[in-house]
């Protein structure tokens, strides 16, 4: 089946539905593509929208990845989708499903050397901009840490008012006697058994587990600057 997609923005109109349709209509004569049907998504934002309120984006996928869709034609990229790990995911799950993929604007056609370039361009846009992504997430956590701001979930024997972590007392009160107990002989799993019996929650206010007492006490002891080999 050989599928044309169309999604027009509420606010743009020089690429109204007739027009892309005529486009579309237009190329696939030019190119000796029997196109079996177009599909709209119409008064949809690619920047704004995501793809999951998209009802004609996600039919077309659902037929994709039951190997339904032989070529699928779009206008441009733009038209496809805003945003680059989107339609880079998209383009390789039509890859797998032998699916061609065309863009009249930019000229892709992924079953020629030219498109399969392209989407490898794409690939490697897309991998910096993840990388960029983990190199800008850093840079706020580290600035966040050296500033005394929350940048992690919230640990045991503190709370959270606003982005300031803020002194439990009552939890630090039990930290120091998970840790007494520990130096004093006991295992992990032991402390974990004490809190049990005593009915203590952690942070979630669930049971204490022996990787959760581990965890805080580790938490504890460096944040606390305790010497090491007391846990």
């Amino acid at each position: 089946m050989n599928i044309g997609y169309i999604r027009n923005s509420r606010l743009v109109q020089e690429n109204s539905v007739k027009t892309q349709q005529t486009l579309i209509n237009d190329f696939c004569k030019t190119h000796d593509i029997n196109l079996d049907k177009i599909i709209v998504d119409e008064g949809i934002s690619g920047s704004g929208e995501k793809t999951t309120k998209r009802d004609g984006y996600n039919s077309v996928m659902d037929m994709i990845n039951n190997g339904e869709v032989d070529t699928l034609v779009v206008i441009s990229i733009s038209r496809w989708g805003r945003n680059l790990g989107e339609i880079y995911n998209s383009v390789r799950v039509m890859e797998k499903k032998n699916t061609k993929f065309l863009s009249i604007k930019e000229n892709i056609d992924t079953s020629s050397p030219y498109g399969r370039f392209t989407i490898n361009l794409l690939s490697s846009l897309y991998e910096m901009e993840l990388e960029l992504i983990k190199e800008r997430t850093k840079d706020t956590l580290r600035v966040k840490k050296e500033n005394g701001k929350v940048y992690s979930p919230t640990p045991f024997g503190f709370d959270r008012v606003g982005d300031e972590l803020v002194e439990n007392k009552k939890e630090k009160r039990l930290l120091r006697k998970m840790l007494k107990l520990k130096n004093g002989g006991m295992s992990y799993g032991e402390v974990t058994k004490y809190l049990s019996r005593n009915r203590h929650k952690n942070k979630s206010g669930e049971k204490w587990t022996r990787g959760n007492v581990f965890s805080v006490l580790k938490t504890f002891v460096k944040n606390e600057k305790i010497t090491p080999s007391t846990v």
